[in-house]
């Protein structure tokens, strides 16, 4: 018989499974309210990023190009809009390519123009064109086959190209094509170069091809 007051002998776990099943509680416990305290932060800070709720388009302004070339443009939004300009290779002198507007605000133009050489009115250069969309960065060179100069908002290309004999705007034998957006990459100028760069010399690339240049016309550089 046991008497109150009487020690529990050394070694024995008599009383023990009891006080371990109640610490064993408590740490599962405090465990699965730290879980669900990490899980309403990580839905909270989901819930506050803007979300693309539309697809990206398959072909940029008509051109195959590589969605991953160019997703990187398109932001947050619900709506998708395109307005197509003149088919790319018109040889008359007018805007060609397209705008994408996202739920009804201008999102990204891509589109191509011809220009005269050295024209006093209008741009017929890379770093020309870029000024023209009133940004006080100073343009980077991009290294490639044709003349291009990006900033952060864009890219602008330039090619010469020799028209027909006869032809009316024979004077116009520089094509530019622009590629922009209204949400520059401007947290990242070096990616952002990379990004726009790349992008202009693939769509001149692609359009270059459409255009009835005559032979001896060539890459401006």
């Amino acid at each position: 018989m046991l008497f109150r007051g009487v020690p529990t002998p050394l070694g024995s776990t008599a009383a023990r499974p009891r006080a371990s099943r109640s610490v064993t509680g408590i740490g599962r416990r405090r465990g699965a309210l730290l879980i669900a305290v990490a899980s309403v932060l990580v839905l909270a800070s989901c819930a506050g990023e803007p979300e693309r709720k539309y697809a990206v388009p398959e072909r940029l302004c008509g051109l195959d190009l590589g969605q991953e070339n160019y997703a990187a443009l398109f932001g947050p939004g619900e709506k998708l809009q395109k307005d197509s300009l003149a088919e790319w290779g018109e040889m008359h002198v007018t805007t060609q390519g397209c705008r994408y507007l996202v739920d009804g605000l201008p999102r990204v133009d891509v589109n191509g123009y011809w220009a005269k050489q050295n024209d006093e009115v209008a741009p017929s250069t890379p770093n020309e064109q870029i000024k023209a969309h009133n940004t006080p960065e100073k343009p980077r060179r991009y290294k490639g086959p044709y003349e291009v100069a990006t900033w952060s908002g864009g890219a602008v290309a330039a090619v010469d190209c020799r028209r027909p004999n006869g032809d009316p705007d024979k004077d116009f034998t520089r094509f530019l094509i622009d590629v922009s957006t209204d949400a520059p990459l401007d947290e990242d100028p070096d990616r952002a170069h990379e990004v726009f760069g790349k992008l202009a010399e693939l769509v001149m690339g692609e359009v270059v091809g459409k255009l009835s240049c005559q032979e001896g016309s060539g890459s401006a550089g």
